[in-house]
């Protein structure tokens, strides 16, 4: 008997449950930005404003249509979003068979997002599920509302799901759930929106603009266009695997770690597994450490955090780029594109 893409899917989302219910309750989780998350979204539902200057709850960051999505933070833990979401990023890698992934969450990296306490996982991977069921059933009603649904999620964290929805959106050409999302995002919201980005440009997260985790963020814009160059024209991607790519290099703060696992469902040699693995853990010797008494925490940590995550992000580009090319439909060629009109076949 075959087993089918949903039912090996299916068993690698309950794996997920199992492995990532133990971790929580082995490894100590931050509730923090959680709590945080928690006030932003009551004072949404409570028709208050989070980001103006009198009612402003500080550290919450997520976009006002993420109230839609993160309701259920009111009365669950963070622990349990956790466990949601690596159950979501596990069916993802059984669905697509992309093993090499699961060596992410053999890393330090994993133990960082557990830590911290947050909903990227979540967020990722319950995005990327709904995103895959309303590609399967494309031109169905049904199909239509999994994608809109897919895009406000994944848009609840930007930095990383904004450049998957774009490639998504060009690659498929999906304008209709594009303009019901600006309908149910976009304008419905719209009287939030002036406050909320002026928080982001202008008081952005003090961990992640002190402890940067992109090349933009990093090294400026000059170096992040130069290395983002290079990997749309290296090979056939999914849009998800550039989509990972491009948030941890042009995005001036990032999301840290789940970009690296998108990269990764890119490389197909089963070699690569223990290469993430004992290369996060000579990383961890070397970066994981505990700030002196009396010192700036953030400001002590940040060198460290950017060695690991950004040497983290630069072993999964390389390993996905000189892996062979991505298989399927509606793959990102950028460089078959580039031979085509050098060639003149487009003139």
């Amino acid at each position: 008997m075959q087993v089918t893409n949903s039912q090996r899917a299916a068993f690698g989302f309950a794996l997920g449950l199992i492995l990532m219910f133990a971790a929580t309750r082995v490894f100590l989780v931050n509730p923090y930005d959680f709590e945080n998350m928690q006030r932003g979204v009551r004072l949404l539902l409570s028709g208050v404003n989070p980001w103006a200057d009198v009612t402003r709850v500080y550290d919450f960051y997520n976009p006002p249509h993420a109230v839609l999505f993160l309701w259920p933070m009111l009365f669950l833990s963070p622990q349990i979003f956790l466990v949601i979401g690596a159950a979501c990023l596990f069916a993802f890698v059984f669905y697509h068979r992309a093993w090499v992934a699961l060596a992410w969450f053999a890393t330090n990296t994993m133990l960082w997002l557990i830590s911290a306490g947050g909903i990227d996982m979540f967020v990722i991977g319950v995005g990327l599920l709904f995103l895959m069921a309303g590609d399967t059933m494309y031109l169905s009603k049904r199909g239509l509302v999994f994608r809109v649904i897919a895009y406000g999620i994944l848009m609840v964290k930007p930095q990383g799901g904004m450049f998957i929805v774009l490639l998504y959106l060009l690659t498929r050409m999906d304008w209709k759930g594009f303009a019901l999302s600006l309908v149910f995002y976009g304008v419905l919201f719209i009287p939030l929106y002036p406050s909320w980005l002026d928080v982001v440009l202008y008081d952005p997260p003090t961990a992640q603009a002190v402890a940067t985790h992109t090349i933009l963020g990093k090294y400026g814009l000059s170096v992040a266009l130069l290395v983002a160059l290079g990997a749309v024209i290296a090979r056939k991607w999914h849009y998800w695997q550039l989509g990972g790519a491009l948030a941890c290099i042009l995005t001036p703060y990032g999301m840290p770690g789940v970009p690296i696992f998108l990269i990764l469902t890119g490389v197909t040699s089963m070699k690569a597994i223990p290469i993430v693995v004992i290369w996060s853990a000579l990383l961890a010797v070397v970066t994981w450490v505990t700030p002196p008494a009396g010192v700036d925490y953030y400001g002590y940590l940040a060198p460290f955090m950017a060695i690991y995550h950004l040497s983290m992000f630069g072993l999964a580009l390389t390993l996905a780029c000189v892996s062979p090319d991505a298989e399927g439909q509606n793959l990102i060629s950028v460089s078959a594109w580039l031979r085509r009109m050098l060639a003149g076949r487009i003139f």
